[in-house]
């Protein structure tokens, strides 16, 4: 099987449901930085602590909700598909009370670096919340009866995990005995 089809030459691509639309489309944009966001998240594993299987687990887990998420994003025909992340983002709420509990307290604004890891994290963050935003402006974009609760619930899971990414910057920079860059 070859990998490339050739049927994007002209600029268009294919959704779920095979409607077609432009590759600058806010769609594209939203599930493609999500795609962006699972890629730099495999650095993150790359550079976990030793002894930290459970928190490997834990972000592999979110790499599949991620690929979930881009193909919810992807898909016309939300009725099709239901997309409930509550409880993922009951699981990250509990992770980051988890990792704070053995952190200190937050003195000031830290600036992004120490570990890999943790560098990786704040560069998941980063694109965590540009992908939030685009899924905003894609969600704002739709006509009211396009505007499904599947969307709502990507928006919301995005925004709690770019917070989880912070601790977990700082989590690997305490595990690993790197200190925090305050900005004075």
């Amino acid at each position: 099987m070859r990998i490339y089809t050739k049927s994007g030459d002209t600029g268009l691509t294919s959704l779920i449901g095979a409607q077609q639309v432009s590759k600058n489309h806010i769609r594209l944009d939203a599930y493609g930085t999500v795609d962006e966001l699972s890629a730099i998240i495999g650095g993150i594993l790359l550079h976990l602590p030793d002894n930290e299987a459970s928190l490997a687990h834990t972000i592999q887990m979110i790499q599949k909700d991620l690929f979930d998420i881009g193909s919810c994003l992807a898909r016309v025909d939300q009725k099709q598909g239901s997309m409930s992340l509550n409880q993922r983002v009951d699981q990250i709420e509990q992770a980051i009370d988890q990792m704070t509990q053995s952190l200190p307290q937050l003195k000031g604004f830290i600036l992004p670096s120490g570990a890999a890891g943790a560098v990786f994290s704040h560069m998941a963050r980063t694109v965590c919340r540009r992908a939030e935003r685009l899924v905003v402006s894609f969600i704002e974009q739709l006509e009211p009866e396009l505007q499904s609760d599947n969307y709502y619930s990507v928006q919301t899971y995005l925004n709690r995990l770019s917070d989880y990414f912070f601790t977990l910057a700082r989590y690997i920079n305490y595990q690993c005995g790197a200190a925090e860059v305050l900005v004075h």
